[in-house]
């Protein structure tokens, strides 16, 4: 039996007694007379595999959309994931740590061109992936391990803080000449809902959860009392509108 889904080829045992060419929608099936012992490739057979190639590569899309979030996270491209990545439901949310729920679109472009400012830098690296599609294909979660960075200049910027800024207790760190930045580490779980429209998969919903965060060359039992202080600030800051 031979067969092809889409450009990829697979050539099964044959015998030699006859030949017939069925078309199944976008699959073309060649098949053969079979002897005893010889392998025989049926409709249903050929519709689970197919059935299974889809979800592999549903698999990859979602991975590689979240790839992509992230890039565009750390690269200081926060404008375009919305428009580029996200659904186009108004319904979308994105929850950052104990924040609450963030509800509609405008809400979601908010939190990323806050962080979309010069001078503050992100990074996310990703690991220990799990995800699960629905059966009808339509629908998937998924569940990410985070370590990431985050950085913002403060005084060693142009465009200082202003010394009665109340943001400024959110610069953690200190150099010897007394000028404040930020530079923390963190690991995160970002909990992802996603939904494919048109035939193409987008982010519906987004929960980051913090394990923890803490200036570089600190540790995070230590922070964690500070950390409370400035949580809600950040977080304040973060989802502020003009």
């Amino acid at each position: 039996v031979t067969y092809a889904i889409t450009h990829q080829k697979y050539i099964l045992p044959t015998c030699n007694l006859y030949q017939k060419e069925i078309q199944h929608e976008h699959v073309f099936v060649t098949t053969t007379g079979c002897q005893k012992g010889n392998i025989c490739m049926t409709k249903e057979r050929l519709a689970a595999l197919e059935r299974k190639v889809m979800r592999l590569e549903d698999r990859q899309r979602i991975e590689n959309l979240y790839s992509k979030h992230n890039y565009y996270f750390s690269a200081g491209q926060g404008r375009r994931i919305v428009p580029e990545l996200w659904t186009k439901d108004d319904d979308a949310s994105i929850e950052y740590g104990a924040s609450g729920v963030y509800q509609k679109l405008w809400k979601v472009v908010t939190f990323y061109v806050n962080f979309d400012i010069a001078g503050r830098m992100a990074t996310f690296s990703c690991a220990n992936k799990w995800l699960s599609i629905a059966k009808d294909g339509l629908t998937a979660r998924g569940v990410w391990m985070v370590i990431g960075t985050e950085s913002d200049a403060g005084d060693l910027a142009k465009d200082k803080p202003k010394e009665d800024d109340e943001r400024r207790v959110l610069l953690s760190s200190v150099t010897e000449k007394g000028e404040a930045y930020r530079a923390e580490v963190l690991l995160q779980k970002h909990e992802v809902e996603f939904r494919k429209e048109d035939g193409v998969w987008k982010i519906f919903r987004l929960h980051i959860s913090e394990f923890f965060r803490c200036p570089a060359g600190r540790d995070w039992v230590s922070y964690a009392k500070e950390r409370q202080i400035t949580d809600g600030m950040w977080l304040e800051y973060m989802f502020e509108t003009p």
